[in-house]
């Protein structure tokens, strides 16, 4: 675990370098390749933690069988979310500088009502949780 320790404070010192690059030589355009560079690290941080995000509990649930069934029931409610989400979405379009195809705005519409769904989800269950552990005590 210590070598983890050291990663963490590797990935947040060349990130705290790219932020100081950014600003001190940021001119403003859209073309700077600062700009790219940091738009680079903050995708591959971004992959990093949702690779390990489902890594770990992933290596965690297969070791019972009830972790198997539990992993599979959620892969059943995401599919069902993301799949009902999908019907909802109008798929509507509006007006841009360029052509965009009607799969597309069904995308970002299916997209949205799923981080709308998620987001309620989170918030339902911070406050289950909160008026659970209150009546606990």
């Amino acid at each position: 675990m210590k070598y983890s320790k050291y990663i963490q404070y590797l990935l947040f010192a060349v990130s705290i370098v790219l932020l100081a690059v950014f600003y001190l030589t940021h001119t403003g355009s859209t073309t700077d390749k600062i700009l790219d560079v940091n738009l680079f690290w903050a995708y591959a941080l971004i992959g990093i933690g949702a690779v390990l995000a489902l890594i770990f509990p992933l290596a965690k649930a297969f070791k019972t069988k009830k972790g198997i069934i539990t992993i599979l029931i959620l892969i059943a409610g995401v599919v069902v979310v993301i799949g009902g989400c999908y019907l909802l979405a109008p798929g509507t379009p509006i007006e841009l500088n360029q052509e965009v195809s009607a799969a597309t705005f069904k995308f970002t519409d299916t997209a949205l009502y799923v981080t709308y769904v998620f987001v309620a989800a989170s918030i339902i269950a911070l406050l289950w949780s909160a008026i659970r552990n209150s009546f606990k005590r």
